[in-house]
């Protein structure tokens, strides 16, 4: 059988506290008044845990007609060292006396039967009676079943109790004049929930992004950079061969233009001449 793990005053919160008697409570309490300086400093966020659960007074020991009173209405009262006068605590566990005393956090720590049992006491009405919002409570922590049928048909042999009741289901049976309504309840399988930090994950890929933006951007860079140097040596050797090309280009266009001209000279004489013979 797995031992329980002892916890302290600064290990509460308002999920374990449900998980703690009145005694184990107390000696908490006096731990750590013994072992911390500041327990008054943090005894406001103490009592806002410990108070969804317990009722708990502090008072002296030598009252006895106040002891007697708390007693008498379901408190413990434990010595405690002497502090302000008052040298005892009396604790109480809020009693489940109702389904309307059901949270999702006391829902974790009953068994189907206690369950059941408050639904048995709930004046009648069965499951199909209960809010939507304590049904909503109770299937949060356990697997639900009802059915109405006639009570010959329900307990028959191999029936839907025997067969619930081998499923490891506890049974509540309402009579409903002649019919039954049988509600069946077994406990879910704890699941452990895992706390991811998201804020770390997000920062890993973030560094990953940026790496790989910067490999790109160099990968980039190089090829960028190899082809601009191609580019330039085809221009280097193309300006030559060009170069060389349009002047040779330009000599011979200057030959041309020469010729050209000459021609055009000569035209121009031939022509003045012709005016001239037609004129004599």
């Amino acid at each position: 059988m797995k031992q329980k793990t002892r916890l302290s005053l600064d290990d509460l919160n308002k999920g374990n506290v449900w998980t703690v008697t009145p005694s184990e409570l107390s000696q908490m309490i006096i731990d750590a008044k013994k072992k911390r300086d500041d327990f008054s400093d943090n005894e406001k966020h103490y009592m806002n845990i410990i108070k969804t659960v317990f009722d708990i007074q502090f008072l002296k020991r030598e009252e006895t007609e106040k002891v007697n009173k708390l007693e008498s209405i379901g408190f413990e009262v434990f010595s405690t060292p002497d502090e302000n006068g008052n040298n005892a605590i009396a604790i109480r566990k809020h009693p489940i006396k109702k389904v309307t005393d059901l949270t999702l956090e006391n829902i974790q720590h009953l068994e189907p039967w206690e369950v059941l049992d408050l639904i048995n006491h709930n004046m009648g009405t069965g499951w199909k009676g209960l809010p939507l919002a304590i049904q909503d409570i109770i299937e949060s922590a356990f697997f639900v079943d009802c059915t109405v049928m006639p009570e010959k048909i329900m307990h028959k042999a191999g029936g839907i109790i025997e067969r619930r009741k081998a499923d490891g289901y506890e049974v509540l049976e309402i009579d409903r004049g002649g019919w039954i309504e049988g509600l069946f309840m077994k406990l879910k399988p704890k699941i452990e929930k895992v706390h991811i930090d998201y804020s770390i994950h997000e920062e890993e890929d973030g560094r990953k992004k940026r790496r790989k933006r910067h490999t790109d951007d160099e990968d980039y860079d190089d090829d960028d950079e190899l082809d601009l140097e191609e580019e330039e040596e085809e221009d280097e050797d193309m300006d030559e061969e060009e170069l060389k090309k349009l002047d040779g280009d330009e000599e011979e266009m200057d030959e041309d233009d020469e010729i050209d001209e000459r021609n055009i000279q000569i035209e121009d004489i031939e022509g003045i001449d012709d005016i001239a013979d037609d004129e004599e």
